[in-house]
């Protein structure tokens, strides 16, 4: 079966090396030896400023998004979160349950992210910005500029989650203003999945380190002191950091700019051939990572289970409203020009 998804992605070959080998004990000099270097390797290839630190977490990436949201605010903060799409509505949900004040700019679908949509809350008091930049549920890329200028013009902590846009796209935390970034291991690094990650600045540990949040495993007081030494204060989930520093070393040689060429160049030859097919792209902006297609007969669903029971190719469904009406193909991981010709071939039989 053949892999076209969000996540879990195909992976590499070095990478199903490492995840088919024993596990070493972590308590040992080696193992922090990998942690350490990890960290310096995300910081590097995220463009985090002097200062920053680098946390990670055996959790999904939905939990790096409540453990960035309880260690960086409270009850005292005023947020605002922008929700496009089911991601940018998860962020609403944990500021919900964590009962941290919010206002939440709710994107329609094909509504692209603007400083229009910014400016009633200029200079209103908000303390913080929530914002998936990949909204991963629909493909659309917001405009990193935009929501870095507000939020450095009202005072704001920036949180990112650029789950499915690190290494896919541009994302540079310094010259953007992000106080915390997060990451996953099932994405464009193309990792087993079950491990995430926070790149914090400066600023933002400050804050950490005067929070006292409502949970004993995302305290990331502890994540920030034990990682000092290059251990993490629970078990890990060491297989899949194995597979990280592996991958971020190959990143690492190559530089952050051929990785992401590298995506831009996957996903273009991708929709080139688009107007082949009876498919249409939406009209907002996209990221190099996924690239959503909207069937006119509302035939998604239908088209998702032929490829998987037919050709033996996954792509990615929708929910909601979108169900029948959009598929999500990916172009992480160990996808090659080749594969994607294949899968045009396969959806245009389908189509027929």
């Amino acid at each position: 079966m053949k892999l076209f998804t969000a996540g879990p992605v195909e992976m590499f070959g070095s990478t199903k090396e490492i995840a088919g080998s024993q596990l070493p004990y972590f308590r040992t000099p080696e193992f922090s030896e990998i942690m350490l270097r990890s960290e310096g390797l995300v910081k590097k290839l995220s463009g985090a400023p002097k200062g920053s630190r680098a946390v990670f977490l055996t959790a999904s990436g939905t939990g790096a998004m409540e453990a960035s949201v309880i260690n960086l605010f409270g009850t005292q903060d005023r947020l605002l979160v922008v929700a496009g799409g089911s991601f940018g509505e998860r962020f609403a949900e944990i500021c919900d349950r964590h009962r941290i004040e919010h206002e939440t700019i709710r994107l329609e679908f094909g509504e692209i992210l603007s400083g229009d949509h910014l400016v009633p809350y200029d200079g209103k008091g908000f303390t913080g910005m929530l914002i998936n930049i990949h909204e991963t549920s629909t493909g659309q890329l917001y405009d990193i500029g935009i929501v870095s200028d507000f939020c450095r013009k009202n005072g704001m902590i920036l949180v990112v989650d650029a789950i499915s846009s690190f290494l896919a796209d541009d994302m540079d935390m310094m010259k953007s203003s992000v106080d915390a970034m997060i990451f996953s291991s099932q994405k464009v690094l193309a990792l087993s999945p079950g491990l995430s990650g926070i790149v914090i600045s400066e600023r933002a540990c400050e804050r950490i380190e005067k929070a006292i949040p409502s949970s004993v495993y995302f305290d990331m007081r502890r994540y920030l002191k034990d990682m000092e030494r290059g251990q993490p204060p629970f078990t890990p989930a060491v297989g899949t950091i194995l597979e990280m520093d592996d991958m971020l070393q190959r990143i690492g040689r190559i530089g952050v700019r051929a990785q992401v060429e590298r995506m831009k160049r996957t996903a273009e030859h991708f929709r080139e051939r688009i107007p082949e097919l009876d498919i249409e792209l939406p009209g907002y902006p996209l990221s190099n990572a996924l690239t959503p297609l909207l069937f006119k007969h509302g035939n998604a669903l239908g088209v998702y289970e032929r490829l998987r029971a037919e050709h033996g190719i996954t792509l990615t469904p929708s929910g909601g409203p979108l169900r029948d009406r959009m598929l999500r193909v990916g172009h992480m991981g160990n996808i090659t020009e080749d594969d994607q010709n294949d899968l045009i071939i396969r959806l245009g039989k389908v189509l027929e």
